[in-house]
């Protein structure tokens, strides 16, 4: 125990320091803020110790330890006499005692052996194995134990051992049981050792290099990954990743090694000392989250979560590289399509055949009015195998477009409103059944006892807050063929894709988690993989690129005077505002969300009508914007124009209707709002009356799903925070069938908070195009939403 405990001292370099006199030595011990001193005393012959520490244990371990460092200091110069040339016994003479039973009768006859070095790397570091080489070749261990005692045969042995220990201990080595010999585990200072110290132990030792320890020579080296992927038995994805270096092919320990080193310096016996790129690093990380969202193995799509890049640094093999082929390559595949399909109609049809042929999904997300639906209705006709069924699911006021659509396009199939009962009680004799986000969603139970051979998401922004019970809804709808339409995939953020992509073909963004947390840590690069992600699945043409006969299109925005009854009630807003909420919007929109929102839309309804507000009677007068409007009207109407007129607000909406049955009171009227049951009756009275007409519509309620391209004047009486509901309003009249230039006016109340909102609404166009659109300027997020909405209320008070 006392030899023990000695040694672990000795290790642990707790002795301080040694003062050897005449007949004893004081050896002084200090391990923390404790310090202890043990003497040993020579006698007669005899040693005897007395110590500060009453523990005779300790004591005598104190001695042990000192003795050890004593017998270093002794073997450390008989090493140095070596090295440099001096004969032993020149100067003083050195002796060294016997130690645990060698006889030193016998040193002369013993055959001399040479201490032997070798050096090789581990994942945990340097290691410096030690052995004696006999003449006839046999090798055997130098060091052994739990603490790598010497086993020496000799005196001389023993120093050169405890020599070694020294030097191994001055450059950082530990002692390992595991290797039976040093570790040297401090990566930073393993080329330092390899380069400048080990030539200085070579010419003391006999030495040998393993074949690795020439891969850590030169320091540091930063690898990038590169994959061999192909198709296995079962037609999942399969991968094999390799480095940049021979193309080492990794196996799970070496991956799971450079994942876990984290971007720090890993040593792998067969490179060396290094470390992967960020980019690497990075696509490791998303081949670990692909593993764990997919136990079976990956789908052939999923290659492109992987490595998005056309020229990703991944080598295809067999039928996988004709997979990829074949979903890039357009061609003519020889189907006939309806006959009335457009060019790049027909274009549309064809690369949604290919996608599904190939085992993939779709999102058609062309401008609105370029003919989505007729596209879908088209592949439908054509690839419906007998007796399969269709399910469409759409705005409640598309419905009835879908089915009309089908029945003109496509007779011989029949598409029907879906009733609510189990599909195998629908009857018979259709091949399409037609219901609402909401019916869906109230009936996914029995929807999904059916397997369709198509799913069709028309309006897929339907579904873009993945926690809504609709979205969860249609992510459970199955079917053998998938596809989604929408002119305005991406709304406010880059989330609002996600659940678009999770229902045509999970896992290719990854789980919901991952994707924010990348979305959020870096946006700008985040933005750019993700548009290359869904490139080869998503298809978007705007009316520029393919509808050349398709006439243009002016939008104004037309400032409007405040009245002074619409001043007044505006500052009150602002001031009552500013008094509950505080300076900071912000933090109101954050703590006092409801009220915050409730100012915001006091202040629109004051900057349209001073009648909106619950507490004003007004006259028609009394609002800018209508006198604006009636000023266009007289001009519009006078000259044989339709006119279609969009507000958000179902009571400015009254207000318009009675300012134009009282100023026209021949003028064809029709209405379109939520409360609207018979949505198709004003909508086909509107585009078939050859006279002027107006149309007044809720821009939500008409926003999608109908065609008013009879109009060539759009009205939009109240700015909305986000432009694609906007466009998809104007795109009621600018769409496919329109014959005249479509004039829109936007309606914006002088100095208001209508003009901010026109900020914010750039922005939001900015995120659209730089996801979904070939633009480069992308907005840096949403996050200065609140703080614009702050500098706006007080702009709005100076105004």
């Amino acid at each position: 125990a006392v030899l023990k405990r000695g040694r672990k001292l000795y290790r642990k370099g707790r002795i301080r320091e040694i003062s050897v006199g005449g007949g004893d030595a004081i050896v002084t011990c200090k391990i923390g803020k404790l310090e202890n001193y043990s003497v040993v005393d020579w006698v007669d012959g005899q040693f005897s110790i007395r110590s500060s520490t009453s523990d005779s244990v300790f004591a005598d371990a104190i001695a042990v330890a000192g003795f050890l460092e004593i017998e270093e200091l002794i073997a450390d110069e008989e090493m140095s006499h070596l090295e440099d040339g001096i004969p032993m016994g020149t100067g003083s003479q050195i002796t060294t005692e016997p130690h645990d039973g060698i006889k030193q009768s016998n040193c002369e006859e013993r055959e001399k052996r040479m201490l032997h070095l070798v050096l090789d790397t581990h994942f945990q570091g340097l290691i410096c194995e030690a052995y004696w080489l006999s003449e006839d070749g046999r090798r055997v261990p130098a060091l052994g134990g739990v603490d790598g005692a010497p086993k020496a045969e000799t005196g001389e042995e023993r120093g050169r051992l405890i020599s070694l220990a020294a030097r191994a201990r001055k450059s950082h080595f530990v002692y390992s049981e595991e290797f039976n010999g040093y570790l040297l585990q401090n990566l930073q200072e393993i080329p330092y050792f390899v380069g400048e110290v080990w030539p200085v132990w070579k010419r003391s030792y006999l030495t040998e290099e393993r074949e690795n320890v020439a891969h850590i020579r030169s320091g540091m080296t930063e690898l990038k990954l590169a994959a061999k992927a192909k198709l296995r038995e079962d037609r999942k994805l399969d991968l094999q990743w390799f480095l940049n270096t021979g193309k080492l092919n990794l196996d799970e320990e070496m991956t799971r090694m450079l994942m876990d080193g984290d971007g720090v310096p890993t040593l792998i016996p067969e490179l060396g000392i290094v470390k992967l790129s960020s980019d690497s690093r990075e696509l490791l990380s998303r081949w670990e989250d692909l593993e764990s969202e997919n136990p079976q193995g990956f789908e052939p799509y999923q290659l492109y979560s992987l490595f998005p890049e056309q020229k990703s640094n991944v080598e295809l093999e067999g039928e996988l590289l004709k997979w990829r082929t074949a979903l890039i390559e357009s061609n003519d595949d020889g189907e006939k399509w309806l006959d009335s399909l457009r060019p790049y109609q027909r274009e549309g049809v064809q690369w949604m055949h290919r996608l599904l042929e190939n085992g993939c999904h779709c999102l058609l997300a062309d401008e609105m009015g370029l003919g989505k639906t007729l596209q879908v209705i088209a592949l439908v006709k054509e690839r419906l195998s007998a007796g399969k069924k269709a399910l469409i699911v759409c705005p409640a006021s598309v419905v009835p477009v879908w089915i009309s659509e089908f029945e003109k396009f496509a007779p011989e199939l029949k598409a029907k409103r879906y009733k609510g009962k189990p599909v195998s009680e629908e009857g018979t004799g259709w091949d399409a059944i037609v219901t609402s986000f909401a019916f869906m969603r109230n009936r996914i139970d029995r929807l999904v006892e059916q397997e369709f051979e198509y799913a069709i998401i028309d309006e897929a922004q339907f579904i873009k807050n993945p926690d809504t019970k609709v979205t969860r809804a249609a992510l459970r709808i199955k079917a053998r063929n998938r596809v989604a339409l929408s002119g305005t995939p991406i709304e406010n953020k880059p989330l609002d894709i996600w659940p678009s992509f999770q229902f045509l073909m999970p896992g290719l963004l990854g789980s919901r988690s991952k994707f924010e947390l990348r979305q959020q840590a870096n946006p700008g690069p985040f933005k750019a993989r993700l548009k290359m992600q869904i490139a080869p699945f998503m298809l978007r043409r705007t009316k520029s690129q393919v509808a050349h006969d398709l006439p243009d299109k002016i939008v104004i925005d037309q400032l409007c005077p405040v009245t002074k009854r619409q001043a007044k009630e505006y500052s009150a807003i602002c001031a009552s505002g500013m008094e509950r909420l505080g300076s900071n919007f912000s933090e109101a929109l954050k703590g006092q969300r409801f009220a915050a929102l409730s100012v915001l839309t006091r202040l629109r309804q004051a900057s349209c009508d001073p009648s909106l507000l619950p507490w004003v009677e007004s006259k028609l007068e009394d609002s800018g914007k209508l006198m604006v409007l009636l000023e266009k009207l007289n001009e519009v109407l006078g000259t044989g124009h339709k006119v279609v007129i969009f507000s958000q607000f179902v009571r400015f909406l009254d207000r318009i209707k009675a300012l134009i049955v009282q100023s026209f009171p021949e003028l064809p009227l029709f209405e379109l709002t939520g409360s609207t049951r018979d949505r198709e009756t004003p909508v086909k009275g509107f585009q078939s009356t050859g006279d002027t007409a107006a149309m007044l519509v809720s821009l939500r309620a008409g926003g999608s799903g109908i065609t008013l391209n009879a109009a060539d004047y759009v009205f939009l009486m109240d700015p909305w925070w986000n432009p694609a509901v906007e466009n998809q309003a104007i795109d009621r009249v600018h769409r496919i069938g329109q014959e005249n230039t479509v004039f829109v006016y936007r309606m914006i109340a002088k100095g208001t908070i209508e003009g901010k909102i026109q900020e914010l609404k750039q922005d939001k166009q900015e995120l659209f195009d730089s996801i979904v659109q070939n633009s480069s300027t992308g907005a840096d997020e949403l996050a200065r939403q609140f703080k614009s909405l702050e500098a706006l209320l007080v702009l709005s008070q100076a105004d």
